[in-house]
């Protein structure tokens, strides 16, 4: 069985972006060193607001090189010529079988790291924690308790950032 990981930038007091979604806090390293993961990946994984956000912001899907899957109720799919499939029905089973031959990376979307971390599909966390406190925010991630993880490495960077990779270790 393949690997799903995420690479996430959170503020110090738990945020992912600010209440207008905005990332202008992010040190312009930590959106290099994120970005990078998403060029090396093998197939991405997006949540469907993270993927409305790129698409609005950024004008249009600029992973279309790679394979792309977007969880969502809806298949709102303004971009089917780039390689972005959406996962509509039983997307938890779909992600279950795709990582059987795939090694998958998650695109931002704390609402779908929740669902990962629940169903136990997420094998790696690194975490990008930035010494800024954002205030009001949206959160990084929903109520996951019961998910066991280990510290594989845990390192200091530019602008004392904190980058900690935490496997998952099983649930209670």
């Amino acid at each position: 069985m393949k690997q799903i990981k995420a690479h996430i930038a959170v503020s110090l007091d738990g945020h992912t972006a600010t209440l207008d979604k905005e990332l202008d806090w992010l040190p312009r390293e930590i959106k290099n060193i994120v970005g990078k993961q998403y060029l090396e990946a093998d197939c991405l994984l997006v949540g469907a607001n993270t993927y409305n956000y790129i698409f609005e912001h950024w004008g249009g899907w600029p992973h279309k090189s790679k394979r792309s899957f977007v969880v969502s109720h809806y298949d709102t799919n303004v971009t089917p010529d780039c390689g972005v499939e959406f996962l509509t029905e039983e997307p938890l089973q779909k992600i279950y079988e795709l990582k059987q031959e795939n090694d998958m990376l998650v695109v931002g979307g704390g609402k779908l790291l929740t669902s990962l971390v629940k169903a136990g599909l997420l094998d790696s966390l690194t975490i990008y924690t930035v010494p800024v406190m954002v205030g009001k925010g949206i959160g990084f991630i929903g109520e996951t308790f019961g998910s066991q993880w280990k510290l594989a490495e845990s390192k200091v960077l530019a602008n004392g950032v904190i980058r900690s990779t935490y496997l998952f270790d099983g649930n209670l």
